[in-house]
C-alpha cells in the first residue's frame, strides 16, 4: 500500500524525514500512519503535512492459546475492500514475514474471565469470537471441566467453521457436552446464534437454573444486541440484569 501510494505521489521510499525528532526513511515513516489522498500532498512540502498524519489504530485480537502452550495463537479474518486485503489483517496474514518481528501487547480483559467457582458454562460467539470461547474451552478441558455448552454462529460450513476438529473431539470426549454450529449463509436451515437459544429455551433454562455463567463474544451489530434480546424474552430482565450483577453473563463484543 505505501509503495503504490509512494508512485502516485512521486516521493522516494527511501528519502530520509525527520518526525517528532525522529529520523528514518519515509517508507517506514508512511507504514505506521493513515495514508492521506496522494494527490492531497503532491508536490507540497514534507514539513507541511508529514507530521500531521494519524498514526494507525492498534488491531486487536482474541488470543485462543494458554499461557502454559508458550505461543499465541490468534484467528484472524483477512478484510477484504475494494482496493485489497485489509490494512491490519492483510499485513498480518499476507505481508508480515515468516520470523519477522510484530509490535505487540497484550491487553487483560478482566470482565470476560472464567468464573472462580466449578459451574457449567453456556459461550455464545459468531465469526471470529469464537477465538477466546475458544481458550475459556482449551482451559476447562485442561481442568477436566466438561459442563459446557457452545453455541456458535459463521456463515457456510464449508468454508467458516473453525477448529472443527478440536470441538467435535472435546464433544466425543464429553469435555463438550453440547456443540450447537449453525451458519447463516447456508440453503438448510439458516440460522442464527439467537434461533438456537429460542428454540432450546427449556435446555437453556435448565442450564441457567444449575448455575451456568453465559459469555457472549463477536459482533457488536447484529450478534450480541439479538442474543441479548433473545435472553431477556426467554429468561426475564430482571433475572438477566441479576445475572449480570453476579458475573454470570459476561460480553466481550466489538
Amino acid at each position: 500500500m505505501v509503495d503504490a501510494w509512494l508512485a502516485a505521489a512521486g516521493l522516494d521510499a527511501g528519502l530520509t524525514v525527520a518526525v517528532e525528532g525522529e529520523s528514518r526513511p519515509l517508507g517506514e515513516h508512511l507504514a505506521d500512519v493513515v495514508l492521506p489522498d496522494p494527490a492531497s500532498v503532491k508536490d507540497r512540502p514534507l514539513a507541511g503535512w508529514l507530521s500531521g498524519l494519524t498514526p494507525l489504530r492498534p488491531r486487536e485480537y482474541s488470543i485462543t492459546s494458554l499461557p502454559e502452550d508458550g505461543h499465541v495463537h490468534l484467528l484472524v479474518r483477512q478484510v477484504q475492500t475494494t482496493t485489497g486485503a485489509g490494512t491490519g489483517s492483510g499485513w498480518l496474514t499476507r505481508h508480515a514475514p515468516l520470523g519477522g518481528k510484530v509490535s505487540v501487547r497484550i491487553r487483560r480483559n478482566a470482565g470476560f474471565h472464567l468464573p472462580s467457582t466449578e459451574r457449567p458454562l453456556i459461550l455464545i460467539g459468531n465469526g471470529t469470537g469464537l477465538a477466546s470461547l475458544l481458550g475459556h474451552l482449551r482451559a476447562r478441558a485442561r481442568q477436566g471441566q466438561g459442563r459446557n455448552w457452545l453455541i456458535f454462529g459463521e456463515r457456510n460450513a464449508d468454508r467458516d467453521f473453525y477448529y472443527r476438529d478440536e470441538l467435535e473431539h472435546w464433544r466425543e470426549q464429553g469435555l463438550l457436552e453440547r456443540l450447537d454450529a449453525v451458519f447463516s449463509r447456508d440453503p438448510s436451515p439458516g440460522r442464527y446464534v439467537q434461533d438456537v437459544l429460542r428454540t432450546t429455551a427449556d435446555t437453556l433454562r435448565e442450564w441457567l437454573d444449575a448455575g451456568a455463567a453465559v459469555y457472549v463474544c463477536g459482533s457488536l451489530k447484529g450478534m450480541a444486541p439479538a442474543v441479548d434480546a433473545a435472553l431477556r424474552d426467554l429468561v426475564g430482565e430482571q433475572a438477566l440484569d441479576e445475572m449480570m450483577a453476579e458475573g454470570r453473563y459476561c460480553r466481550d463484543v466489538y
